[in-house]
């Protein structure tokens, strides 16, 4: 099979914006009677209970800001509700979350036949932040909400308080309860007290202010009520990073500050009404083991130079700088000396990091290193404590961490200049394991996002990790007498059935970045098992410790699957319930054995030679970028007969994209999932391919369909720029010997972009850009057997698989058109801002078939020639 270079469309044609069109569902409200009766005493109360807030820490504090942070529920959304705060004098708004209720007689969904349904509630918290002056506007827009609608008059721009009271579930001061909620907070406390520690570390995110005053002024009455309580701030932990709106700082107080998380606490800086959250600092990533293991080691390579500059980076622990495998092939910028007193012994995480994204998976006979170096930026540190492990720092907050690392790469730091111009590629193997995903994105995945489209890069992130035992619903006799296949089912129907504990780990979510799971597979050869046990025999599927989805806002992550390898389990010696069987995750961070990823390690003292065997999305992430740098060296090699490169280099990070989903599928084994989904009660059965995407996302990724096209394969590139309201057309030029005869044939089109941002609205993706559905094209017969349509187009990655075997008529020079779309999303897409995107377009027929394409498509690209940018 003859490896032929991808193609290029020619330039696209401008067109008109093709429509989308939605459905707000049918939400029942109640009547304005109704809606004064519930919240008349609650809205002329507000004033007292600011008064009485303010007052109680006056008391202890002084000098105490007379407000707070008012927290509106409604029931559905009210579209841009911000501008209106906005013009609500003493009024700031904070944020937008969401979250589902259970149907009441106040608020339900309609059927098509107008009665009421059981179905969840969507509903909106708004947070303002709120004085006197503020609670008397709103009070005067309440006074206007009750009267008659021809008599209202409300102030131009203020109308969606209307729409707010219509719409009003309730209406409060935010409370310590919110504080805490879905911050793993509290989880984080049980952990250190079990090891019998008085002083918490912990982080503080203020609500952000626009007035850099007001955000001092915030800070300080924070820090005189933690002082009061025996607290402290860390020294140089406070940020301010006003693009994502963010405010936070870490502070330490007795753990016994924490043991009434309820407004009936007498410590004062848990009620302050300018914390929005309070979260946990210094997480371990990586439990390093408590002995030593004999690893088997490895050659040190014959070549170990490399070319050119980084265009991949790695945030992680510090690498072993020496390993055989890594001298030379690591640049380590450590300007916070992390690498102070880390051990190089100790050094797990980024070595193995380092060399999966260098070297590939060290069993697979046909991978070969990089020729480019890895820019390798830590941000762990060896935890000696308590946890002993590599970890975040627990006296800097990641975010600004992270946000540092990029800055210095790409712009300088001080009088330092860039220290890795080039990078495009960010690998982010890290995941909070106190924060898993659920509805509202986090702050940590805003950063990424805006990083993402600010210096124009792919940040690749691990899904997460659920390393937990597993119980099937079987007796523990009749498991033994079970087949691969059946074990592999009864796995899967645990995994679905505890899908809500294995949601994907912040930041995962980042909608502009790529999230990868982890597939169930490795290139290790297993000897013998013994009595450990493989419960999923399928590469296609998933691995029963890869996270699931969805993202934010019902996005398809993770985007794709890559190898993670096989973690295997025993069975539990002692079986507590006689109608199940628990089988134990083993817990060993890496092993001396396969199966597993394997890698570079630290050896025993003084060894810079040692492998090892892991598994994790971690590994999978690692391999998905090593994939993004072979893309990039392959857009290099797309040259015009001058010899210069065709595509500009600015839209490689968006293409790379593209092409890392492009050659995503399922696989024939999907239908076990697909099945047991199906059957669930309450599925519908047009629900089910939305429905698998959690657990698959696109699919586990083929590269080889990525890098090379053939004579029967045939990828064509696409890039561009378009603005709100815009469309490109693209014409895919059809192979005449494809014509008249019954050929199985298959089309793939991939689209990817970075959005920029609106922070105060859930909508959040402020550009939406989307191709057509094209299984009506004129020309071929084709049927989508792959993916829920509208649910591809919630994120930033497009992705579509049409098949069909009929025998379609159409004459030489006939085409298939592509329109990609740009529309506003969440309101402030500026009409003249330009958003990248990059397009791949794959038709291919089956290997057997008497058929080439390559070059009848070739030739007919060549008549409309894209001009060299």
């Amino acid at each position: 099979m003859a490896k032929k270079p991808l193609l290029i469309f020619p330039s696209p044609t401008t067109a008109e914006k093709s429509r989308k069109f939605g459905s707000s569902g049918n939400l029942f409200f109640p009547s304005k009677g109704r809606q004064i009766e519930r919240h008349e005493d609650k809205i002329t109360e507000l004033e007292r209970v600011l008064t009485n807030k303010s007052a109680a820490l006056q008391q202890e504090a002084g000098n105490i800001i007379p407000e707070m942070i008012l927290v509106l529920e409604t029931v559905g959304e009210i579209s841009d509700f911000f501008k209106a705060v906005r013009k609500t004098p003493g009024m700031k708004f904070l944020a937008e979350y969401e979250s589902e209720i259970d149907p009441d007689e106040d608020f339900y969904i309609l059927d098509d036949n107008g009665n009421k349904t059981d179905k969840s509630v969507d509903s909106r918290f708004y947070l303002t932040m709120t004085n006197q002056e503020a609670l008397r506007e709103l009070q005067k827009y309440w006074k206007e909400y009750k009267k008659d609608k021809q008599q209202q008059d409300f102030r131009r721009g203020t109308t969606n308080f209307r729409t707010l009271f219509e719409q009003l579930r309730d209406i409060r001061p935010y409370n310590i309860e919110d504080r805490v909620r879905d911050t793993g907070i509290q989880d984080y406390i049980d952990e250190i007290k079990a090891y019998d520690h008085d002083i918490v570390k912990f982080e503080i995110e203020l609500a952000y202010r626009e007035d850099q005053q007001q955000n001092e002024n915030a800070y300080q009455e924070v820090v005189r009520l933690l002082h009061l309580n025996e607290g402290n701030e860390v020294a140089g932990s406070r940020v301010v990073i006003s693009q994502i709106q963010y405010h936070a700082f870490i502070a330490e107080a007795p753990i016994q500050a924490f043991d009434n998380l309820t407004e009936n606490t007498n410590i004062s800086f848990l009620k302050s009404q300018q914390i929005l959250f309070f979260r946990p600092v210094g997480q371990i990533i990586f439990e390093t083991p408590a002995e030593e293991l004999q690893l088997p080691t490895i050659e040190e390579p014959e070549d170990n130079q490399v070319n050119g500059q980084p265009i991949a980076a790695l945030l992680d622990g510090l690498p072993l700088e020496n390993h055989v495998l890594l001298q030379n092939r690591i640049q380590v910028d450590d300007p916070d000396e992390f690498g102070v007193n880390y051990l190089g012994s100790q050094r797990y995480h980024g070595t193995a990091m380092s060399s999966l994204i260098l070297h590939g998976d060290l069993d697979d006979l046909n991978s070969v290193p990089l020729d480019r170096p890895l820019y390798v930026r830590p941000i762990m540190k060896l935890n000696s404590g308590f946890n002993p492990g590599e970890s975040l720092p627990d006296d800097i907050l990641p975010i600004d961490l992270v946000h540092r690392a990029i800055i210095r790469m790409k712009i300088g730091e001080g009088e330092t200049p860039p220290t890795a111009p080039l990078v495009k590629i960010i690998n982010f193997s890290i995941g909070d394991a106190f924060r898993p995903f659920h509805s509202n994105i986090s702050s940590w995945a805003k950063l990424l996002d805006w990083l993402a489209g600010e210096y124009d890069l792919l940040f690749i992130v691990s899904a997460g990790n659920h390393a937990d035992d597993i119980t099937l619903e079987i007796p523990e006799a009749e498991f033994d007498n079970l087949s691969e296949d059946q074990v592999q089912k009864l796995a899967l129907e645990e995994i679905v059935k505890t899908n809500y504990s294995r949601k994907i780990l912040t930041p995962a979510e980042s909608i502009n970045a790529l999230t990868v799971g982890a597939s169930h597979y490795d290139s290790s050869k297993i000897a013998n098992l013994y009595q450990r046990k493989n419960i999923i025999n399928s590469s296609e599927l998933l691995s029963p410790i890869s996270r699931i989805g969805f993202g934010y806002k019902r996005s398809i992550k993770p985007e794709i699957l890559m190898p993670g390898g096989r973690k295997l389990y025993r069975k539990a010696p002692i079986q507590n319930d006689a109608n199940k069987t628990t089988l134990r995750i083993e817990t060993t961070p890496f092993t001396a054995n396969p199966p597993g990823s394997r890698s570079a390690l630290p050896g025993a003292e003084g060894r810079v030679d040692a492998t090892g065997y892991l598994c994790g999305t971690s590994n999978s992430a690692a391999l998905t970028t090593r994939l993004a740098v072979q893309l990039y060296e392959v857009l290099l090699t797309l040259t015009n007969e001058e010899g210069r490169t065709v595509i500009d280099t600015g839209f490689f990070t968006v293409i790379i994209k593209s092409l890392l989903v492009h050659s995503a599928s399922w696989g024939e084994k999907s239908s076990l999932l697909l099945d047991l989904i199906k059957n669930l009660p309450g599925t519908a059965a047009n629900t089910s391919k939305k429905n698998i995407l959690p657990y698959l996302g696109y699919g586990h990724v083929d590269p080889q369909r990525i890098l090379y096209s053939t004579d029967k394969r045939v990828t064509l590139l696409g890039y561009g720029k378009l603005s709100s309201g815009g469309a490109h057309l693209y014409r895919f030029p059809l192979p005449p010997s494809l014509s008249t005869d019954k050929i199985e044939k298959r089309l793939t089109i991939t689209l990817a972009y970075h959005s920029p941002l609106n922070f105060n609205t859930r909508k959040y993706r402020k550009a939406q850009l989307y191709f057509d559905n094209v299984t009506h094209n004129g020309h071929l017969d084709l049927s989508r057997s792959y993916y829920d349509f509208r649910t591809t187009q919630l994120g930033t990655t497009q992705h579509d698989i049409l098949q069909g075997d009929k025998a379609d008529v159409f004459i030489d020079n006939d085409y298939l058109e592509i329109k990609v779309n740009c529309r506003e999303d969440a309101s402030g897409l500026e009409k003249t801002f330009l958003v990248k995107y990059g397009l791949a377009v794959t038709l291919e027929v089956k290997e057997d078939v008497d058929i080439t394409i390559y070059e009848e498509i070739k030739q007919r690209l060549q008549t409309r020639i894209r001009p060299t940018t």
